[in-house]
């Protein structure tokens, strides 16, 4: 739908500067609001012949569980003495409120945002909240299953719909086979580029073939597929399904489709681990092409004619026939995020696999590369090339990760217990590393770069399902140190959400401000599961609504979440096989990265034989920090990514589980 902003009449704004309103039952408790100037209609809607300043309502488009805390924002030009605003359903109001909290101002045209709460509406409906004549979209009230299960169903989708190799499912935006080609690929040298991304030199092959085909597309610009990034994604989708057995009937075959790829990547006979498969940047001539220099519909690589004279002819060899890298020599150790992650993979397949040959032989693989990790002098940590594609740091969260998976495959493989205490004792010594690195202000929280969170949690689990006998009852790490951590990457995400009236816990025009919103909404649900308080609940709740709507631009940045989200996505399968028009034939459950720095948005070249799409006018709303838009071009802003998706897809999954992990709750922690 495109994003619309309802006029607003003159008398709606007198209404907005009302002095001395009495207080409503429902209404935000006053913060020094009483004695604000009255705002008259006409500075709310022109000043010195500028064109009008249309007051608008956000919120979260998808809704609010009924014990949840629900607010949605007024933004208006200026302050005023209070916001009468209603909720209606239908033709019938249900909720009257006033707010005097004002949160500050946005930009030079929004110069106050309003919180408007209505925490006591707790029936079941669909409702919209009015300020004047402003109106803001639908949203539901009801149990998480209702608001979230379709979600998770749609975030499965988009995987399906990224899917690499012959297995594809030709109902999901027409996918065809592609990069056929993979299951005989060449391994090449380690690769060299500039600053720019532009690639130094040529290849040198030193190995193959290998069949490396299969697995999703990493992001919606190009078809390279990084093992860093979708050992993250499928680690996440496995949990999901294994937390919920009969959820979701397409989910554990997806994670499963993901995990078989993961599987082609480790060789522990020969201890090699492949990385990635394909570039996207070639050379600064062109005499070597990648990905981004293409924009066609995956199974179009396979048929390119690259001999001499063809079209596009050489250049483009390495689009058609991708090379593939290593994260270390054959025989040498590995990056410690490869080797956390990887085998955090096989550990949640071995639990998912359960008793018997295909569960021993995934804990078996977890287990050697998990031992082939490098963990003295590891400096800048080897993630893609370019490394700046993806330039992670922190790896002790993935050590402790990946221990704690393969504890918790032990359990459920029902291993001796002697070797159950050694692998909890590893992912306790790595817990203990990771917290001692603290959360600074302005550090990072759970996301593709810091998986500490869900890692904490999975080891919470394994320390409580532990059997415990004798002497050894004592677990190998107390629970309330772990929960203590979760907590204080909440509190590091509520520092960096002071002073923004919309509460994102994330620096706005920094970049994966949606996915980091996700992952403190999922660290606020473990934290809350595994035992620790509710004082978190309302700021991790604002990262979802942040997400789903409850921002500036009023965008959800959730394909199908909502009324209002990205239809004009910088991703080549939904732009050239799906609808431009926001419903049919769409990408549904891609979760794109949402605001940017504005500066990012300045000079985006489209790309030969991209459809053109815009859609809405975000440009009001921007800020000097962050900036948001809606068109093919803006990578910014609407570029897909597996990451993303995946991290939303698990925040479903325990909103629609009513925001606890199965088997999880306050008892037992030391």
């Amino acid at each position: 739908m495109r994003h619309r902003i309802m006029a607003v009449t003159a008398a709606a704004c007198a209404a907005l500067g009302t002095l001395a309103i009495p207080a409503v039952a429902g209404a935000s408790p006053a913060r020094g609001g009483s004695d604000l100037p009255a705002v008259s209609a006409a500075a709310a809607t022109a000043s010195a012949g500028r064109p009008a300043v249309v007051p608008v309502v956000r919120v979260d488009q998808v809704g609010y569980a009924p014990g949840a805390a629900k607010v949605a924002f007024a933004m208006l030009p200026g302050r005023v003495a209070g916001v009468r605003f209603t909720v209606t359903a239908g033709r019938r109001t249900v909720f009257r409120g006033v707010s005097r909290d004002d949160l500050g101002g946005w930009n030079s045209r929004y110069r106050a945002v309003y919180e408007l709460n209505f925490a006591a509406l707790r029936r079941a409906g669909t409702y919209r909240v009015h300020v004047g004549a402003a109106v803001s979209p639908p949203f539901r009230v009801a149990p998480g299953g209702a608001l979230y299960g379709r979600l998770v169903d749609n975030a499965v989708r988009f995987f399906t719909s990224e899917r690499d190799g012959a297995d594809v499912v030709h109902s999901v935006l027409d996918r065809e086979p592609a990069n056929l080609t993979d299951a005989r690929a060449q391994v090449y040298a380690a690769p060299k580029y500039d600053s720019n991304d532009n690639l130094l030199g040529s290849f040198r092959r030193i190995g193959g073939p290998v069949n490396v085909s299969g697995g999703w597309f990493d992001a919606g610009g190009g078809y390279e597929k990084f093992g860093y990034t979708v050992s993250y994604a499928d680690a996440l989708l496995l949990i999901a399904a294994r937390d919920n057995p009969r959820g979701y009937p397409t989910l554990r075959p997806e994670a499963q489709f993901g995990l078989r790829w993961i599987t082609k990547l480790w060789n522990p006979a020969a201890r090699v681990l492949y990385m990635q498969v394909g570039i996207g940047n070639g050379n600064a001539s062109n005499t070597i092409q990648g990905d981004y220099n293409f924009w066609f519909l995956p199974q179009r690589e396979d048929r390119l004619n690259v001999s001499r004279g063809g079209n596009p002819g050489p250049s483009a060899y390495y689009v058609k026939y991708r090379p593939v890298f290593e994260a270390a020599a054959p025989g040498r150790p590995v990056d410690p995020d490869f080797a956390g992650r990887y085998a955090a993979d096989f550990a949640l397949g071995a639990q998912l696999a359960g008793r018997g040959p295909a569960g021993l032989r995934l804990l078996s693989l977890a287990r050697s590369v998990y031992a082939d990790a490098r963990t003295a002098g590891v400096g800048q940590i080897l993630t893609t090339y370019p490394h700046d594609y993806y330039p992670g740091s922190e790896w002790k969260s993935d050590m402790l990760w990946g221990a704690a998976e393969i504890a918790l495959a032990d359990e459920r493989l029902g291993v001796g217990r002697g070797r159950l205490r050694s692998d909890l004792s590893a992912a306790a010594r790595w817990a203990r590393a990771y917290i001692a690195q603290g959360h600074p202000a302005g550090g990072d929280t759970l996301n593709l770069y810091d998986t500490g969170a869900v890692a904490e949690a999975e080891l919470l689990r394994a320390v409580r399902q532990a059997p415990r006998h004798g002497h050894q009852a004592a677990p190998v790490i107390s629970p309330r140190v772990l929960v203590n951590d979760l907590g204080a990457q909440l509190r590091t995400g509520e520092a960096l959400a002071a002073g923004d009236p919309f509460g994102a816990g994330a620096r706005l025009g920094a970049s994966d401000a949606a996915p980091h919103a996700f992952g403190l909404w999922v660290t606020g649900a473990l934290y809350r599961a595994y035992g620790g308080s509710a004082r978190y609940q309302a700021f991790a709740q604002q990262q979802l609504n942040f997400a789903l709507g409850g921002n500036a631009w009023g965008s959800s940045f959730v394909v199908g979440a909502g009324s209002v989200y990205p239809r004009c996505m910088q991703s080549e399968i939904a732009n050239l096989a799906g609808s431009l028009t926001g419903h049919g034939n769409i990408q549904l459950g891609a979760a794109t990265d949402g605001p940017g720095n504005p500066a990012n948005f300045s000079g985006l070249p489209a790309v030969a034989g991209m459809r053109a799409c815009s859609a809405g006018s975000y440009s009001a709303f921007n800020s000097p920090a962050a900036a948001y838009e809606d068109n093919v071009v803006s990578w910014p802003s609407v570029e897909p990514a597996d990451d993303y998706t995946a991290v939303s897809l698990l925040a479903f999954a325990l909103g629609a589980g009513g925001s606890a992990s199965p088997g999880s709750g306050a008892a037992g922690l030391g």
